[in-house]
C-alpha cells in the first residue's frame, strides 16, 4: 500500500486536566516551571496525577506524542499514515493503539512486556491556553531498531521522525536506519527539532541524523536559534537553508516563516475569534 507520510516517535498518553492559575505555585514548588516540558519519574507523576484529581477531578485522555500529534493532524486531512511506536501491555498501551487506530492511523505495533508502564504526559492547561507538561516515557524510551517498519518506510512519500528520539540511544539508532532505508527508497525525509533544550543537550546526535539527509526541516524560533546558534531568526532560517532543502519556523502569534527551496515567504498569524 502507498502511503503519504509514516512516523516513529514516542508513544505518550496525555493526561490532560484544565488549571487555575494559582495551582502554578504548587507547581513550581515542585521545580515544575509554567509552560515547561519536564521529565518526571513514574511515582513522581503519579503523586502529581492524585493531586490533580483531587482538585480537578477525572482527566482526558487521548494518545499523544509529538509524532503522534503530527500524524493525528495529517490523517484528520486526509493523508495514509502509518506509525511506530512502543507500548506495554496495559490499559494505557491498549488504549493507545485502539486511539491510532479511532484516527484511521495504520500501525504494525504490538503491546510488549515490560517492567517499564506505557509512557504518559500529564498536560495542565491554564486559562491563557499556556501547557505546562510533566512525562514520563516509560517503556516508549526502549523504542529501537527492531520495531521499524522498512516496508511502510519505503512505500511512503515522507519518514518524519521527531527530536526527541535523539535522547534515547535505542530510538537514535533506530531513526539513523529508518533515515537510510528512506534514502534508499527515495523516501523524503522531514524532521522536527522538538524543543530547545533537545537541541543544545544533543546536537551532534541531531546533526548526525540530519546528515543522513533532511528535505524538510521543521521548528520554532527557539529551536531554529539555538541550532544555528545565531540570535537572530533570520539569520537562523538563512543558516538552515544548508541544513535542509525547505524549513519552516514557527513564530507564535506572529505567523510562520518558509523556505520552499526557492524562496522565503511569511504566513501571518490569524487572531482567534470567539464563539458562542
Amino acid at each position: 500500500m502507498k502511503l503519504d507520510v509514516s512516523s516513529l516517535g514516542n508513544a505518550i498518553v496525555d493526561v490532560q486536566f484544565s488549571i487555575e492559575e494559582d495551582f502554578v505555585s504548587t507547581l513550581e514548588k515542585m521545580s515544575i516551571q509554567k509552560g515547561s516540558m519536564t521529565l518526571i519519574e513514574a511515582e513522581e507523576q503519579s503523586n502529581l496525577i492524585n493531586l490533580l484529581n483531587k482538585e480537578y477531578g477525572n482527566s482526558k485522555l487521548s494518545c499523544g506524542g509529538a509524532a503522534t500529534n503530527s500524524m493525528v493532524a495529517a490523517s484528520n486531512f486526509g493523508s495514509k499514515c502509518h506509525f511506530t511506536c512502543k507500548v506495554r501491555d496495559d490499559d494505557l498501551g491498549n488504549f493507545y493503539l485502539e486511539d491510532l487506530e479511532k484516527n484511521k492511523i495504520l500501525h504494525s505495533n504490538k503491546t510488549t512486556q515490560s517492567e517499564l508502564s506505557t509512557g504518559q504526559s500529564v498536560i495542565m492547561v491554564t486559562p491563557d491556553a499556556e501547557r505546562t507538561m510533566c512525562t514520563y516515557l516509560g517503556v516508549s524510551n526502549l523504542l529501537g531498531s527492531n520495531d521499524l517498519n522498512e516496508s511502510a518506510i519505503k512505500n511512503s512519500t515522507y519518514l518524519f521522525l521527531e527530536g526527541y528520539l535523539v535522547t534515547s540511544e535505542s530510538a537514535f539508532e533506530a531513526c539513523l536506519q529508518a533515515a537510510e532505508i528512506a534514502k534508499k527508497s527515495d523516501t523524503k525525509i522531514a524532521i522536527s527539532l522538538s524543543a530547545e533544550g533537545i537541541v543544545n543537550a544533543f546536537r551532534n546526535q541531531m546533526n548526525s541524523l540530519i546528515d543522513v539527509g533532511c528535505d524538510i526541516l521543521f521548528c520554532n524560533e527557539s529551536e531554529a536559534c539555538a541550532f544555528s546558534q545565531h540570535k537572530n531568526v533570520d539569520q537562523a532560517e538563512v543558516f538552515l537553508r544548508e541544513v535542509s532543502s525547505q524549513n519552516l519556523i514557527t513564530l507564535g502569534e506572529k505567523g510562520s516563516l518558509i523556505w520552499d527551496g526557492n524562496r522565503k515567504e511569511s504566513i501571518n498569524g490569524y487572531e482567534k475569534k470567539e464563539f458562542t
